[in-house]
């Protein structure tokens, strides 16, 4: 109360601090809010003692910028586990550069403005986990994935994979959108239900957490408790929507290389053949290519089909079965294998998605070259991070 009374009435703050990312003012610039009651709180009480007697408190720059610095990482890009630090940086000079988002049609901009709304929506809630790590650690399990985020970033930028890819979206869809790419409208569709599947299965793991910790505290003496049926219909539905992002992935490689027909293949194996027939050998030779194809091998995918197989055709997998629960304590429950399950496969799914994106950024380069000499791409900033 004191606080509040001390920067509204007598320092005179109204509003808190709005500090923006890079130099560009223009739409779909970052930027984050420093509340000035947090900064006040840090003042050692000697400052705090000056400024009172003086009636006047402005935060140093320094403050202002690291404070901004660290809620951007906390709510955004992430630690450095997650490349956080180094995707501030590149934001940082993306968001210094000129946009013209011209190419744009109305329900791009629709697509692209809804997908950011949710996408707060979804960082906002799972920033106040709890005991679960959600953080998909991309830097951790692949550093050579993370690289690619740079040449990336002159027709896709990548903003974050903290817990699931979030990317200038807008900028992504005009860029393809002025590439003239004969595919551009079944790409960018394919790319926003993508995307929106990101967010959903993040958002829906964190919602699988929380039933978790209910049930460990709630369960006790009951034989069965409302939070471990809510957790495993949660499980099921998270199953079917990492399988359904496999899918929608390799369909939009294919549209990168105007490959249309993926879907209309019986068998996985089928598409995996007409992928390695209709992608440009060039394509095929870099690595980001050859981790896709690694990956969606029908053996790497098999404890995905498994679960999936289980719930819509097989007589089920038991970890997902009432009989697993009733009277169990929490911590006997395969619902923690289950977690770790859903969490490796999202976290590959992110992965190949963004292998998926470098590939249509060599593709967007080719028709429609960046406005920017080769040296200005920001590779140095790779560069000093990879030294480090």
């Amino acid at each position: 109360m004191i606080t509040d009374f001390l920067l509204r009435y007598v320092f005179g703050y109204k509003d808190d601090i709005i500090v923006p990312l890079g130099t560009e003012m223009q739409k779909g610039r970052l930027f984050t809010i420093v509340y000035i009651k947090t900064l006040w709180e840090k003042e050692p009480l000697i400052n705090k003692l000056i400024c009172i007697l003086k009636l006047n408190y402005q935060p140093a720059d320094e403050k202002v910028l690291l404070a901004a610095q660290d809620i951007l990482m906390s709510d955004i890009v992430g630690s450095e586990s997650d490349y956080g630090d180094k995707l501030l940086d590149l934001l940082g000079w993306h968001n210094s550069r000129k946009w013209k988002l011209d190419s744009l049609t109305k329900l791009d901009i629709e697509k692209a403005d809804s997908l950011d709304a949710f996408a707060i929506l979804v960082f906002n809630r799972i920033k106040n986990k709890e005991s679960f790590r959600l953080n998909l650690d991309m830097y951790k399990r692949a550093p050579q994935i993370c690289f690619l985020i740079f040449p990336m970033v002159v027709k896709v930028p990548v903003i974050s994979f903290q817990y699931f890819l979030n990317i200038h979206k807008a900028f992504t869809f005009n860029s393809i959108r002025e590439s003239k790419h004969p595919q551009a409208d079944n790409l960018i569709s394919f790319l926003y239900e993508i995307l929106y599947l990101q967010q959903k299965i993040a958002y829906s793991l964190y919602d699988f957490t929380n039933q978790i910790i209910y049930a460990d505290r709630n369960k006790k003496d009951n034989l069965v408790i409302g939070a471990e049926l809510n957790a495993l219909i949660s499980a099921d539905l998270i199953f079917s929507y990492l399988k359904a992002s496999i899918e929608k992935i390799m369909a939009f490689l294919g549209l990168i290389y105007s490959l249309q027909d993926l879907d209309s293949k019986k068998t996985h194996k089928a598409k995996i053949n007409a992928i390695l027939t209709g992608v440009p050998d060039k394509a095929q030779k870099q690595f980001y290519f050859e981790f896709i194809m690694e990956f969606v091998k029908s053996a790497n995918l098999e404890e995905l089909n498994n679960y999936r197989s289980g719930i819509l055709h097989k007589k089920g997998i038991s970890d997902l079965q009432p009989h697993n629960y009733y009277g169990e304590k929490v911590n006997s429950l395969p619902l923690i294998k289950i977690f770790e399950v859903i969490h490796e496969q999202h976290a590959k799914n992110t992965a190949i998605l963004i292998c998926s994106l470098a590939l249509l950024t060599d593709d967007l380069v080719t028709r429609k070259p960046p406005k920017i000499q080769k040296e200005e791409v920001p590779l140095d900033l790779m560069v000093k991070h990879y030294e480090k």
